[in-house]
């Protein structure tokens, strides 16, 4: 069995909104703060209406546990940034390391290219190596503008 095999990728329904508030408040600090840039205690009310709102422009998924599909333990979105599409995941803390955010970031590339986005971003504190480990193995190679302790991560599918 997979180890990620008891989580589900999804869309989130409107409904997840708690479901996903309390995710949040779950990761570490660290986590947070690796997934905004910022020490946030959750996740700003914006970025949450945005990922609930199916007609959205921008797309994201939710990891939820097979089991449970009230549990969310991990989310992934991708927005419109200046023409590009920015990439954005946050997995809870007990299931990193897992395949999760390769799942996830998998489907939102596909995603992406869809949509019609040729340049995928993202920006990573720069000490997270292992992030941009996964995005080059699963999105394809990157160039990196580091800009003190945020790696800004560019990569071309087209």
């Amino acid at each position: 069995m997979r180890p990620d095999a008891d989580v589900l990728i999804r869309r989130p329904a409107p409904a997840d909104g708690p479901a996903i508030e309390a995710m949040v408040a779950r990761c570490s600090t660290q986590s947070r703060y690796a997934r905004f840039l910022a020490p946030l205690a959750s996740i700003p009310e914006r970025h949450l209406a945005e990922v609930l709102d199916p007609a959205s422009q921008n797309e994201s998924w939710v990891g939820t546990m097979r089991d449970e599909p009230d549990r969310v333990v991990a989310l992934g979105s991708f927005a419109a940034n200046r023409g590009d599409a920015e990439l954005a995941l946050l997995v809870e803390d007990d299931w990193q390391r897992r395949g999760i955010g390769s799942r996830l970031l998998a489907i939102l590339a596909d995603g992406a290219q869809r949509a019609g986005y040729c340049r995928l971003t993202a920006s990573v504190l720069t000490e997270a190596r292992h992030v941009v480990r996964m995005l080059r193995a699963v999105v394809g190679p990157p160039s990196i503008r580091i800009d003190g302790y945020v790696s800004h991560v560019i990569i071309d599918r087209c």
